[in-house]
């Protein structure tokens, strides 16, 4: 693969301390393993541990349970892992590393004594959760239904205690997991003095997270605030000013999740607009008649930015009725609302105005209130995504619909036997009209719609809706009959779709380049040839200066086995390896395939070409694990720290990401070329990869990114899952030479692409750019661009159109040049 990521991480860290991590083991409990791992320069990020037993790899776990021990952070950086009693039969030593990196945990624990042989010691942890109140769980391996007693001390006085007899989700696994406690203590501690209190079992055993220090009264830099808005101080702000910027040394410049609630009230507040207005716009208020409901969402159209012509109750089984009658009232724009949720309060001036730019339909972000009105759970959405829309429809809680599109849809309805119907159904009309009309679809990366507090916090939690699937299922046959629908395993609000193969497949070329690391090197070999099902294979092994005689051996039978191998006997340039392999390829295909990769299902490749032949694809990514089945590439997300890096590094296989997005096969701006398919005439039309500017890193990210500026959509196809053990035959970037080229690679990049501020459409202005928070690791600061209106849809090319000289640009003087194509709002937001 090109190295972007490592590039740009080993540049940017260069002057970083010698580690940023810290760790402990704290022990193992019978057979509970705790400790705590945290990173300094980014204490909120809760990170992924790796353990092994002598020396064998066997679980990953989150560092994200509460130790008090964590010296830094919010605390919540330990971790508290069941291991399997066979592996501890056996065992003789237990170390832990932070997952994907160097560093290992102190506190190793050698076990020479037989499994099991302390009693004493019971599996813990205790937190301090705001407040008076603490809370925790404690559970005795030796006797597994014993309800444990906690006792709390300040010295030698015992202050409160508490049975363990609450469920704990972190025991979910255990057969009874009633062995929790939350435990709020005496008023006397409310006294802004520091309270070091001791948290112990009943038999005298301090519990993990123990001792707990507990002061309510504010300090650091909240305390210096709250004594600036008592009195205007000049030199009070200089003290604050020095504090923040030393902090911006050590701390990504982006705030935590944790902290919306404040990020909002500064950065999603209503705005005035003068000389708008509401008078076209009618709301379809959608729910099963619950008056209490109602009146929540009632209450938002009292602002007077969001008072409609017409308000229209409809039942979410039909909602037919309640639309003709907006549109007999002379509505031209439709906002749906679901009964609870509410509108910001300039919201329908927002919408009215959004439409008045021409698109088809539009919309915003939203976010979801707590019974106390508290802001949380953003749903920061990216510019239309059909992809995305079919796994989980997280773009109309907030939208707004033109009268026409809503005419139009309810037609194709109507002509297609449906007289009534529900808001599933008509919004897959509109997706499919979209589509047909290549229509253009806007969205205001602003928050407008407040979710009511019993809705989903995150996507993936949507429950099982068979009206859903129906629907989609009705908008995927008619886009490309045969294609199946059916919900995840995991979770079955998540729907995934199998578009159907020609009955010719395509050939297809894969390019392995290579040099020595025999053992890679077979491994991904034998699973292309053997754990691939694809009829049409062509493998052209590409080898960069290999002098191992076992690799010249292993090379010199692949041959005999249909394998094309191709001497390059020049200085390694990743972008020159592969163009000149492409003139040895015979496929309308081309398929660049690292030769660290490993195959896990034999029909990765199907869905991978089933995925590249749809209408406007032009290329498509893999989504790639490392060996612990952590995530390695789950897209590439342009723009941070000025670069570019992968997506859901900090998630394991399953976990589902921000908005599902690690589940879901989606858009992105760019994918990695350690897997990844394009049509054969798109790769010459485009001069292949750029092997001036991009020897090593950036080169495709860079041809991604020309891919989407001619009007292609590039494709991570989340269903296609491969080993990727990333530059385990190249190695890192840290020789000064190699320093020096990544550092031209990354001025060639932001050059070309980022010199006039653009930004990653599938990626929220509202998001972190930081490289130490990482893609979707926090909000933020300040967000830039969330006033501008994005646009998606719109006009699709296809492979004939790079026969004409037709388009939005001429193409051939582009690709002459190798230049002149940009990442602009024109041709950026085209998907």
């Amino acid at each position: 693969m090109s190295q972007h990521i490592l590039d740009q991480t080993s540049t940017a860290n260069a002057s970083l301390p010698a580690s940023r991590y810290k760790g402990l083991i704290t022990g193992l409990y019978g057979d509970v393993l705790q400790g705590w791992a945290l990173d300094t320069l980014n204490p909120g990020q809760k990170l992924i541990v790796e353990i092994f037993i002598d020396g064998a790899s066997v679980t990953i776990a989150r560092a994200d349970l509460h130790e008090s021990k964590a010296t830094e952070g919010d605390q919540f950086n330990g971790f508290a892992v069941q291991l399997r009693q066979a592996w501890l039969n056996q065992a003789r030593h237990i170390s832990v590393k932070i997952a994907n990196e160097p560093f290992s945990l102190e506190g190793d624990i050698t076990l020479p004594a037989p499994f099991g042989k302390e009693p004493e010691l019971i599996a813990s942890q205790v937190w301090h959760t705001g407040g008076l109140r603490i809370s925790g769980w404690a559970w005795d391996p030796q006797s597994p239904q014993r309800r444990v007693t906690i006792r709390v001390r300040e010295g030698n006085q015992q202050v409160a205690q508490v049975v363990c007899d609450q469920h704990c989700q972190a025991l979910s696994y255990r057969d009874s997991s009633d062995h929790g406690f939350i435990l709020d203590l005496p008023w006397t501690f409310a006294d802004g003095k520091p309270h070091l209190l001791s948290i112990e079992s009943d038999s005298g055993v301090p519990l993990a997270g123990s001792p707990i220090t507990l002061c309510c009264a504010p300090e650091g830099i909240e305390g210096l605030i709250s004594q600036l808005s008592e009195h205007h101080d000049e030199a009070l702000i200089a003290v604050i000013e020095a504090v923040a910027r030393e902090q911006n040394l050590r701390l990504p410049k982006s705030a935590g999740w944790q902290l919306y609630p404040t990020w909002a009230n500064a950065f999603q507040r209503p705005q005035v607009i003068e000389g708008l207005h509401t008078s076209e716009v009618g709301v379809l208020l959608i729910g099963e008649d619950d008056p209490a409901l109602e009146a929540l969402s009632l209450d938002s159209f009292k602002a007077p930015g969001n008072i409609p012509r017409r308000l229209v109750k409809a039942s979410s089984s039909d909602i037919a009725p309640a639309l003709v009658e907006l549109l007999g009232e002379g509505c031209t724009c439709i906002v749906p609302v679901w009964a609870g949720d509410r509108l910001r309060a300039d919201a329908l001036v927002q919408f009215n105005e959004l439409l008045a730019t021409g698109s088809a339909w539009g919309y915003a972000d939203c976010d979801q209130r707590q019974p106390d009105g508290e802001p949380s759970h953003p749903w920061f959405k990216p510019v239309w995504d059909l992809d995305a829309f079919i796994g989980v429809d997280t773009f109309t809680r907030g939208s707004v619909f033109h009268r026409d599109t809503i005419n139009h849809a309810v037609a194709r309805l109507q002509d297609d036997g449906h007289s009534a119907f529900d808001w599933h159904m008509l919004i897959s009309a509109v997706v499919l009209m979209t589509q047909e009309t290549q229509a253009r679809v806007a969205h205001l990366p602003q928050v407008l719609y407040h979710r009511h507090a019993l809705s989903v916090s995150s996507p993936e939690q949507t429950p099982a809706n068979e009206q859903r699937l129906r629907a989609i299922s009705w908008l995927c046959e008619a886009l490309a009959p045969g294609a199946l629908v059916t919900p995840t395993t995991a979770y079955p609000g998540l729907l995934r779709v199998t578009w159907p193969l020609p009955a010719l497949l395509p050939k297809v070329s894969l390019i392995v380049p290579t040099k020595d690391q025999v053992a890679l090197l077979r491994t991904c070999i034998e699973g292309l040839l053997n754990q691939t099902d694809y009829p049409d294979l062509e493998i052209i092994v590409m080898d960069n200066l290999s002098v191992a005689p076992e690799t010249q051996e292993y090379l010199a039978e692949l041959p005999g086995r249909g394998v094309k191998v191709v001497p390059h006997p020049y200085p390694f340039n990743y972008s020159e390896i592969n163009n000149t392999a492409v003139h040895h390829a015979t496929g309308q295909i081309i398929g660049l395939v690292n030769n660290d990769i490993e195959i896990l299902d034999d029909d990765w490749l199907k869905e991978m070409v089933s995925q590249l032949m749809r209408p406007g694809v032009g290329a498509v990514g893999a989504k790639l694990l490392w060996p612990n089945r952590m995530v390695q590439h789950g897209g590439v997300v342009v723009g941070i720290n000025g670069l570019a890096a992968h997506a859901g590094n900090q998630l394991a296989e399953h976990d589902p990401g921000y908005l599902a997005g690690n589940l879901l096969t989606r858009q992105q701006t760019a994918v990695t070329a350690a897997c990844l398919l394009v049509h054969a005439p798109l790769f010459n039309a485009l001069g292949g990869l750029d092997e001036i500017r991009y020897p090593v890193a950036f080169n495709d990210v860079d041809f991604c990114m020309r891919v989407r500026a001619l009007g292609f959509k590039i494709v991570w196809c989340a269903n296609a899952q491969l080993i990727h053990a990333e530059s385990a035959s190249r190695g890192k970037d840290i020789a000064p030479e190699k320093r020096a080229r990544a550092q031209r690679e990354q001025k060639h990049f932001t050059d070309r692409w980022f010199s006039r501020g653009e930004q990653d459409p599938f990626y929220h202005p509202a998001l972190s750019h930081d490289y130490l928070s990482g893609p979707y690791g926090g909000l933020a600061l300040p967000p830039r661009g969330t006033n501008q209106v994005r646009y998606g849809g719109g006009k699709l090319y296809s492979l004939s159109d790079l026969g004409t000289a037709q388009g939005a640009f001429d193409w051939r003087a582009a690709v002459a040049r190798n230049e002149g194509l940009s990442f602009t709002q024109e041709t950026a937001d085209v998907v």
